[in-house]
């Protein structure tokens, strides 16, 4: 490892005046007091007073404290100012960083009383990920728990990523439970269910956690603190600088990979429209990255197919605007607003169990939500004069559409060391709600880039996108002459009045005959109705556009910055397909 020197000074500190942080057995003395050379503890301020000042002052520690990768990497810091230094790096595990190996190790050791003019860098190689193995004592072909050769509490800890063969490799599934019933310490239970052979080697990957001391020696101080803190009123101590001791604290995660699937269509409705019903998604994109990161574009291509005697007509192609997340929150009592009118047991603004990530615009879903309900901003105004050339408007009353109502929390998931955010708060709907929706669990829907972001903290773009039908086909069963109707083996994915239909036998410069009926739909073969009269064969194929079974949704999604992927989320993306889609259920 290569460092940068300054220029050395020559110190001139009595040798009775000299101190430390650390003591001999490796204790670290406490905020405002150090160690002096026969191990006595001293306060800062006694020392000052005893001996005086002149050893210099740290002006500044560079460090980028953001989450370090899975992989490990290389970072550098930079120490700025004058006099002397030592640096200290502990992992979660009590281990020390080696600057001489560049590694960590169960010994106490720093880089220690490095004399300080102008500037000091140099790197620190953080490791990869902690991993462990062990092997499955037992095929798991469902469920989630899984019985192992060892004791898990030796092997894993809850929040550890779980790997060893493809459908593992593929998700992101964690460890829940160390011996989830409470009588077997050689069982585990996992975030999903994955099928897993016996004997197969499992790999656990967990996170860290790297506290950094820098600390003040030899008569140095800091210069003067600057405290910056979290919404929770909190002390931030990576945004913070300075001290006012003689240590300066920083603390860097290494988290676990973050999952984001992009499940193609959604439906954000609480009753499914009978067109939608059994639906499927035939593909996902699942990706994979660190809480901050950003990806290149990532093609994804979905496969939205319908239920039998459904049909799909694309009205449009989809863009961000289309896309959302949906985020799960319990509503309280309502909360009257001066002047309102409840008299009929309904109200616009309730409480709510975190309004952490809602803004205006968003849509609440739910059993009991009035429908076209939005997060919305109430006003009453009142008309002065009106109809006369002096009329005015004032405004009585403004509640915004999201209140806090007390101060956050912020909890740091100890297994992937995620940040979330939740606070208690009040909501304002557009419409009044029934009493009813007392406390009920609500779906919160964000649609677009912001929405997309505020709930979750996923900044991402979609480009590129495309929708393609797959063209149904059916068989005629009966020949025709010169009629309108016409019998056929399967009218899955025709929709009348919007699907047209051709074949070998129609006129080729004629506009292809649109289906105005279908009839005897048994699920397969139906009869339709065509706008103008064909001969046709039995066995001949007719080929339908316009509409269809299946449509595939395609382009590209680029990461700008993955987000936390807190709890309140299911960690899905999709497209709102009732917003482009018109789907029809033709047996009906």
């Amino acid at each position: 490892m290569s460092y940068h020197y300054g220029s050395s000074s020559t110190s001139s500190t009595p040798p009775n005046a000299r101190q430390s942080t650390v003591n001999a057995q490796g204790l670290i003395a406490p905020d405002g007091y150090h160690y002096m050379p026969d191990g006595t503890l001293m306060s800062d301020i006694e020392h000052a007073r005893l001996y005086g000042g002149g050893g210099g002052t740290i002006e500044s520690f560079d460090l980028d404290t953001t989450n370090i990768k899975v992989g490990g990497e290389k970072r550098r810091f930079t120490v700025t100012g004058s006099g002397t230094f030592s640096l200290m790096i502990k992992n979660e595990s009590d281990q020390h960083y080696n600057f001489i190996t560049n590694k960590f190790q169960a010994t106490n050791t720093r880089l220690a009383n490095v004399k300080l003019r102008n500037t000091y860098s140099g790197n620190i190689s953080f490791p990869v990920a902690p991993t462990t193995t062990d092997i499955v004592n037992g095929a798991v072909t469902s469920g989630v728990k899984v019985v192992m050769d060892n004791n898990v509490a030796t092997k894993m800890e809850v929040g550890d990523r779980v790997t060893g063969n493809a459908a593992l490799n593929a998700a992101n599934v964690t460890v829940v439970a160390l011996d989830p019933d409470g009588d077997n310490a050689k069982e585990f239970s996992m975030s999903e269910a994955i099928a897993i052979a016996d004997d197969a080697v499992l790999i656990f990957t967990g996170s860290d956690q790297y506290d950094v001391f820098l600390f003040a020696e030899n008569g140095t101080k800091h210069a003067n603190y600057n405290e910056v803190r979290f919404d929770d009123d909190t002390i931030d101590i990576n945004s913070s600088t300075g001290s006012d001791s003689l240590l300066i604290r920083k603390v860097i995660y290494q988290t676990l990979d973050i999952k984001l699937t992009f499940s193609g269509g959604i439906l954000t409705n609480t009753s499914i429209p009978a067109g939608f019903s059994s639906l499927s998604n035939n593909r996902r994109t699942v990706i994979l990255t660190q809480i901050g990161a950003s990806t290149n574009k990532i093609p994804f291509s979905f496969e939205i197919e319908a239920g039998s005697t459904h049909s799909f007509r694309v009205d449009r192609n989809p863009t961000i605007d289309d896309a959302c997340v949906k985020s799960t929150r319990t509503i309280g009592n309502f909360v009257q607003i001066e002047g309102e009118d409840i008299s009929g047991s309904t109200a616009y603004r309730w409480s709510i169990d975190n309004v952490d990530g809602l803004t205006s615009g968003m849509v609440p879903v739910g059993t009991n939500i009035t429908a076209g309900s939005l997060l919305s901003s109430y006003e009453e105004v009142i008309t002065s004069m009106s109809g006369t050339a002096t009329q005015q408007k004032y405004v009585k009353v403004r509640k915004e559409a999201i209140e806090k109502t007390g101060p956050p929390t912020l909890t740091r998931d100890t297994g992937t060391k995620a940040l979330t955010t939740t606070q208690a708060g009040n909501v304002v709907f557009s419409k009044q709600q029934a009493a009813a929706l007392a406390s009920d669990e609500i779906t919160i829907v964000g649609f677009g880039q912001n929405g997309i972001k505020s709930l979750t903290g996923w900044d991402i773009e979609l480009t590129d996108i495309i929708t393609t039908l797959t063209k149904p086909t059916a068989l005629v069963t009966t020949t025709t002459v010169n009629s309108t109707t016409v019998a056929i083996s399967n009218a899955d994915g025709i929709m009348s009045d919007v699907s047209t239909v051709s074949s070998i036998n129609m006129n080729p410069s004629a506009v292809n005959p649109t289906v105005t009926n279908i009839a005897s739909y048994s699920g397969s073969t139906a009869t339709l109705t065509l706008s103008s009269a064909q001969s046709l064969e039995a066995g001949e194929t007719l080929t339908f556009d316009g509409a269809a079974r299946k449509i595939t949704i395609s382009g590209n999604l680029r990461v700008i910055s993955a987000g936390s992927s807190p709890a309140y989320w299911d960690g899905i993306l999709g497209f709102d397909l009732e917003n482009f889609i018109t789907a029809t259920n033709e047996s009906s």
